[in-house]
């Protein structure tokens, strides 16, 4: 039997009797509160872009991975609970934008039926398909009946998608983990074109950026890369905006810069009202016709004082990292290292036939759904320091504030089930 794991969303475990005294009473006493999701896995060798011409079929199959097996439901949960479903967007969205947590209102009875949620808590804009946004722009690749078990043989299988009553156009795959009250996404890396043949001016633009970096020095520039498909003469345009508010205020870094090729390159450089914030980043595709698509990194951005270059000093390990590093000082061991892929190059594209099969790149990517923190370490890395860190107690207080901040607003997602 694999134990329940203490976590939920990376919540460090002493922090659980914070978080259980301020959920609402059936949430608190719910046994799967805690349990940290099982989200979908996409495997690593995906192209970053995907074409599905229809003229050559129109049902293409997926694979999917899993980390673990999650079958363990417990008495209180629903009957269906820790299933896997999928779900195709016409557009795309910033983590800090996070999706419904919520599928449909049937799943929202569903859970207040169980005694785990309170459907009047809910909203038309916790709920996807009734969201002002989404509510015309997904597609259900598997049913809601058809949730699949969270086991190693159900993974192995993949799934089919039948695109035939699909628009064409640019297409975003998600992989939903149903466990109420909280639901998750796991964002499949890069696009899905689909197409009816190879006239581009048929179809919308279609672009995605496969960047994981989570940090940038104020000094240094950030290369944004990724795919497109669009027609000749096509533009892009690139936005920046700090986080934390409750809609993003999106400022031009880049304008109308030509496309050649279906390689996306296009560089960041961090103006100084973004130093020292949490910043997401946006790149819109527009084609001669005044169709545009947006594709935004698979991370947000902070920006911190100095630059990359020289991050290292005495009594710092050489890694050069911005924490994790083996040793901060003198026989001082750091915290657990978190490192993200940000390599570039040309992004792989795979062009889809009859029953062919698709990979996407990157790990398990579940949407975010908490607050921008600031970083309450006593050394911020600067060109002239290391990337060291003060120890796991700010780091617990940032999380206990995370916490609190989460509950307070209400943002869309993880807490959205619970307003007051």
């Amino acid at each position: 039997m694999r134990p329940v794991r203490l976590c939920i969303f990376g919540l460090p475990a002493g922090l659980l009797p914070v978080l259980a005294a301020l959920l609402t009473p059936a949430l608190a006493r719910a046994g799967n509160g805690i349990h940290e999701r099982t989200p979908v896995k996409w495997p690593d060798d995906t192209a970053c872009m995907t074409v599905i011409d229809r003229s050559q079929g129109s049902i293409v199959h997926f694979d999917y991975e899993i980390p673990q097996e999650d079958t363990m439901v417990t008495a209180d949960e629903v009957a269906d609970s820790r299933r896997h479903q999928f779900v195709a967007f016409c557009r795309n969205h910033t983590p800090q934008e996070p999706l419904p947590v919520w599928l449909s209102w049937k799943d929202v009875e569903i859970a207040d039926a169980a005694g785990i949620s309170d459907k009047e808590d809910a909203t038309d804009e916790d709920v996807l398909e009734t969201h002002s946004i989404y509510k015309d722009c997904f597609f259900r690749v598997t049913a809601d009946d058809d949730r699949r078990p969270i086991t190693f043989a159900e993974a192995a299988k993949g799934f089919d998608w039948d695109t035939t009553e699909l628009a064409p156009g640019p297409y975003i795959l998600q992989g939903y983990t149903w466990e109420p009250a909280f639901n998750i996404w796991s964002k499949r890396p890069g696009v899905v074109h689909v197409v009816d043949g190879p006239d581009l001016s048929a179809v919308a633009p279609a672009a995605a950026l496969m960047n994981t970096e989570d940090f940038l020095f104020g000094e240094d520039t950030l290369v944004l890369h990724g795919c497109v498909r669009a027609m000749p003469g096509s533009t892009m345009s690139g936005y920046w905006a700090v986080t934390g508010a409750d809609a993003l205020d999106w400022k031009p870094f880049a304008e109308g810069v030509p496309i050649d090729g279906d390689t996306l390159e296009l560089p960041f450089k961090p103006p100084p009202e973004a130093l020292v914030e949490t910043v997401a980043l946006r790149v819109d595709v527009t084609d001669p016709m005044q169709r545009t698509f947006s594709a935004y990194p698979r991370a947000l951005v902070v920006v911190l004082p100095g630059s990359g270059e020289a991050t290292t000093g005495d009594g710092c390990s050489d890694t050069g990292a911005f924490i994790g590093n083996e040793s901060c000082g003198s026989g001082t061991s750091g915290g657990d290292s978190t490192g993200s892929d940000g390599s570039s190059g040309d992004p792989p594209m795979s062009t889809t036939e009859p029953d062919a099969t698709t990979t996407s790149s990157g790990g398990a990517a579940s949407d975010g759904t908490g607050e921008s923190a600031s970083t309450t370490s006593e050394e911020v890395p600067t060109r002239d320091t290391c990337g060291c860190h003060s120890g796991g107690l700010a780091g617990s207080w940032a999380w206990t504030g995370l916490v609190l901040l989460g509950l307070r607003r209400r943002r869309r997602g993880v807490f959205a089930p619970s307003r007051a």
